[in-house]
């Protein structure tokens, strides 16, 4: 096998909007640290396989096209066996346009300079690539995410962001994904190229503290691991299936929220990605194998009720939005489900992709999607290590469980960034493991 890496510095300009959370003033003030694409290439036997994770909140399906498009015909890479994901800190630039009538220009233009941008220099990573090994290391970690659902005891559902009274929560709602995947990459001397860290954990910490670019708690993750591995090691972190889990925990009440609450998370994942390649296990395989398929999921009804709330609303409030830290207003709610009520279309199109590597597949989920499913298709796939990688290839919103729309709560209340039918989640699972079937039968 041969492999190249590289990290691309993928920082926005200051002043242009972020994208995270609602707020009046939403335009960037300062850098923090830098955003990155970090992009891993791979090949065995002539078949190549490029990696491309992206310090962003989001891509959508056309911009991911684009990468994609703009690789093939730079270097001939295959459309499907380039894989995109976004690790979805809420302190970067709003690449999606959430919640607002329309992208602004300076977001769009940042978009079409990093799309040509990392498409240029991913394609000088073929005449980089070195011979390599690669290594798979499994964990599990318990303490740093939880199930941001709580159910009262008087029955109502709340968010574990807002202010409860402990002794009135009677659970969480669901479970966490403690999964912790490591792939390593090392040249023939042990000297680490790049790593893959794939785990389950919003970067949802910042929120766009203080009007800051930042990778959320993935840059002193990644710190970490250079002091540890190499300073010259690519550190490409993959998101799990995200929608209903994040970092805070309602039990602990002096839970910081700012620089050093990130630190503090992404110190301990390397720590634990540190001892996790202790015990690491090669991966070897004549030819990586990759399929990808578009499919078709449900967009919800929106009613006449809904309707008629949003305008009563509005006619109320007028035009000002109230900013917020966390979750969304009802004002901005209002305003999403009158643009929804105009969309004439049933279903959205997007993309899944597997890509099979020895007896490791990775599974790819084009959103936030919730806990439950990921744990599904990791517990059906017939492989010995499944990797699930969300917000990938596209960001389509929420995918919540069908219960979760009878239990209530902020990711099911509908939005741009929720607004697919109770169904949705069911059939995105099923499409994903009948592709991890389907590749596991290719000879």
């Amino acid at each position: 096998m041969k492999a190249a890496a590289k990290s691309i510095d993928i920082t926005p300009a200051v002043g242009i909007p972020m994208g995270g959370n609602v707020r009046e003033d939403d335009k960037a003030r300062g850098i923090h640290d830098n955003l990155y694409c970090n992009a891993i290439l791979l090949e065995e036997n002539g078949k190549e396989i490029c990696f491309l994770g992206f310090d962003l909140l989001g891509l959508n399906f056309e911009t991911c096209r684009n990468i994609k498009e703009s690789i093939r015909e730079k270097t001939g890479l295959a459309t499907e066996n380039i894989v995109i994901n976004a690790t979805h800190t809420h302190s970067g630039p709003d690449t999606l346009g959430i919640f607002k009538e329309s992208m602004d220009e300076s977001c769009r233009k940042y978009i079409e300079e990093m799309v040509d941008k990392v498409s240029r220099e991913v394609s000088l990573l073929p005449d980089e690539l070195k011979e390599a090994n690669l290594a798979i290391a499994r964990n599990s970690v318990y303490e740093l995410s939880f199930n941001r659902r709580l159910v009262m005891k008087d029955g109502s559902m709340r968010m574990n962001w807002e202010d409860v009274n402990i002794e009135d929560v009677l659970k969480e709602t669901g479970p966490i994904d403690p999964e912790l995947n490591v792939l390593m990459i090392e040249d023939n001397n042990k000297g680490a190229i790049a790593v893959i860290v794939n785990f389950t954990l919003h970067p949802a910490v910042l929120v766009g503290k203080d009007w800051l670019w930042s990778r959320d708690y993935i840059n002193y993750l990644t710190l970490e691991l250079k002091n540890k591995l190499g300073g010259d090691i690519v550190v490409l972190f993959a998101n799990g299936s995200e929608g209903n889990v994040n970092h805070i925990n309602y039990k602990d009440k002096n839970q910081g929220r700012g620089f050093e609450e990130a630190e503090r998370i992404g110190s301990i994942l390397a720590k634990h990605v540190i001892e996790t390649l202790n015990n690491k296990k090669s991966l070897k395989s004549k030819q990586f194998k990759s399929l990808s398929r578009n499919i078709k999921l449900p967009l919800r009804t929106i009613t006449n009720e809904s309707v008629q709330w949003a305008e009563k609303l509005l006619k109320e409030k007028g035009d000002f939005v109230p900013s917020l830290l966390d979750g969304v207003p009802d004002e901005i709610y209002a305003r999403e489900i009158l643009k929804l009520s105009k969309v004439k279309d049933k279903s959205i199109e997007t993309e899944i992709q597997v890509i099979q590597i020895d007896d490791t597949v990775i599974a790819t989920l084009p959103g936030e999607v919730f806990v439950e499913f990921g744990l599904k298709i990791k517990k059906e796939s017939p492989f010995k290590n499944t990797l699930v990688f969300g917000l990938a290839n596209d960001m389509i919103g929420y995918i919540p469980t069908e219960i979760s729309f009878e239990e209530g709560g902020y990711e099911i209340k509908t939005a741009w960034s929720s607004k697919l039918d109770p169904r949705a989640g069911d059939v995105l699972a099923s499409q994903v493991l009948d592709l991890i079937k389907e590749i596991s039968n290719l000879t």
